[in-house]
């Protein structure tokens, strides 16, 4: 038996499958392979010095890594200690970061040595740090910080007396697409197993997987499918970043079965060439998920082709309301559009201006309710009354349910563009628009006019080597949109920017033109 374990430890935990499959890969990081019994050990070791430290229920401890194996120990600790992890952008700047941690009132912060640039400069500044709570992971550790890998030796690899039925809490900072970021808190709570059973179902997960993780730890859905084949014994196998082929050839080498790619890293892949595609064997991967933004039909259709149809999935959800639909590999080509049908344990109501049900086939506004929302907005209870209706949750999704319950989000509620009294959803018009044969990425929005309050604008980058014109692309949306969905305008752009979990920064592109115009939402 495993030393430092618990006789039996609770189902679906890190020190279950240390206690069970001690000896298996729980993890690889570049040429890193550790078993399940290393990283329980670790993980108590990170647990008990950060309680040394003064870390305990619900303290909160903010986290600049990029993907590494470290994120999952930092991970399982919170949860053992019922602390709260708060993910931070490697992308941030320094007054961004000292925002963060001090809205969020961190008493600790683990960082990489290729940070330190960016936080030495305000870290005088962290209201809630004490001395030496700044733990530094590789081996550039300047004056004023302590080394992660000595704060892990001083700790016991004793279990922490803690209880394994509850939850961890969390406060992952939203990406600030529409302004400032606000915190989406999440309380210690006990597990859902309803809802968690649901989705492992519906992907099919199980101990026999290896799960490749490509997109960003610091948000929400890359560390939840992580979790979930750690807690069922299943291998994780981390990128530090993305790179197209990479993920190809990491798919082939590892023989992946599972990964989650946002829509734009699936596009990414889809426009490689042909022979780059077809150099390496994907056989193994039997759930490749997307989510976090829409995935249109061209790149459903390229990454159908490349890997088995019966792989692809995709999901609706969010940081706060956790994953809510589910659209399985059957309907991908039948459901056009469509994010799929509700998961368990969840209620979905679609409400129009009034606050009343709208019926089937009408947009509305999306709020949903179940076991996994937060608890709200981290000091921010005006946003948090903002976002909660009778218990049910709303993220500003506009969407709509037909016959067979499956759910469409046609647009952000403040995508949403009003010209001349008519509510037109940008989304619809971006997937048209990049239907066309030389569009590589297409975003739509609203810029004002005199006339009509609201005009449609659209920002054009092309694929490489190839050229079109503004008339060409209104050709070809007059037979496949109304003609008030038609933009007025179009920009052909070098590239479309996004941030890094995969929402295209549409507040960059439309703000020049609101200068003057404060009333709108940018």
């Amino acid at each position: 038996m495993p030393e430092n374990l618990a006789p039996e430890p609770l189902p679906f935990t890190l020190e279950f499958q240390a206690f069970h499959q001690h000896d298996k890969i729980a993890l690889v990081d570049l040429e890193r392979r550790v078993t399940f019994s290393a990283l329980n050990q670790r993980v108590n070791r990170l647990a008990n010095a950060l309680s040394g430290l003064g870390i305990g229920r619900g303290d909160r401890v903010a986290v600049l890594l990029h993907n590494r194996a470290e994120w999952a120990e930092v991970m399982f600790a919170m949860g053992k200690l019922k602390a709260s992890s708060v993910p931070v952008g490697y992308r941030l700047k320094g007054p961004e970061i000292e925002y963060i941690m001090n809205n969020s009132e961190a008493k600790a912060m683990i960082l990489g040595e290729e940070f330190l640039d960016v936080v030495a400069p305000v870290m005088t500044r962290f209201e809630h740090v004490p001395p030496g709570n700044v733990l530094i992971v590789g081996e550039k550790v300047a004056h004023g910080f302590r080394a992660y890998e000595e704060v892990i030796a001083s700790g016991s690899a004793a279990e922490p007396p803690t209880n394994p039925e509850e939850t961890g809490s969390s406060i992952i900072y939203t990406s600030g697409t529409t302004g400032t970021p606000k915190g989406a808190y999440r309380a210690v709570q006990p597990r859902d197993l309803e809802t968690l059973m649901d989705i492992i179902g519906q992907f099919g997960f199980s101990m026999n997987d290896t799960h490749l993780v490509s997109c960003p730890l610091y948000h929400s859905a890359p560390p939840f499918f992580a979790f979930v084949h750690f807690i069922f014994g299943g291998t994780v196998v981390v990128s530090r970043q993305f790179d197209a082929e990479q993920f190809l050839a990491t798919v082939e080498r590892e023989k992946a079965t599972t990964a989650f790619l946002v829509p734009t890293q699936l596009s990414r892949i889809a426009h490689l060439p042909e022979a780059v595609k077809r150099k390496y064997d994907l056989s193994s991967m039997r759930a490749l998920i997307t989510g976090a933004a829409p995935c249109h039909h061209s790149t459903k259709v390229k990454t159908i082709a490349l890997f088995e149809p019966a792989c692809f999935y995709e999901f609706y959800g969010s940081t706060e309301t956790g994953i809510n639909t589910i659209l399985r590999p059957e309907d991908q080509l039948r459901k056009i559009g469509s994010c799929g049908r509700v998961v368990a344990g969840n209620e979905i109501r679609i409400l129009g201006e009034d606050g009343k049900e709208v019926p089937v086939g009408q947009v509305g506004e999306l709020y949903v309710k179940n076991n996994m929302l937060i608890t709200g907005y981290y000091k921010n209870e005006k946003a948090t009354k903002e976002s909660l209706l009778g218990g049910y949750f709303s993220v500003g999704d506009m969407a709509r349910v037909d016959e067979e319950g499956y759910y469409t989000i046609v647009d952000r509620k403040n995508d949403m563009v009003n010209s001349g009294g008519v509510n037109i959803y940008p989304v619809e018009i971006e997937i048209v628009i990049r239907a066309h044969p030389d569009v590589f990425d297409c975003v739509v929005f609203g810029v004002p006019d005199e006339d009509w309050g609201e005009r449609l604008h659209a920002c054009i980058s092309l694929r490489p080597d190839h050229e079109t014109s503004a008339e060409a692309i209104l050709d070809f949306c007059k037979p496949r949109l109304a003609g008030y969905k038609i933009p007025r305008e179009i920009e052909f752009v070098a590239e479309i920017p996004y941030n890094p979990s995969g929402k295209p920064l549409k507040r960059e592109l439309r703000a020049k033109h609101w200068v003057g115009h404060g009333s709108k939402i940018i």
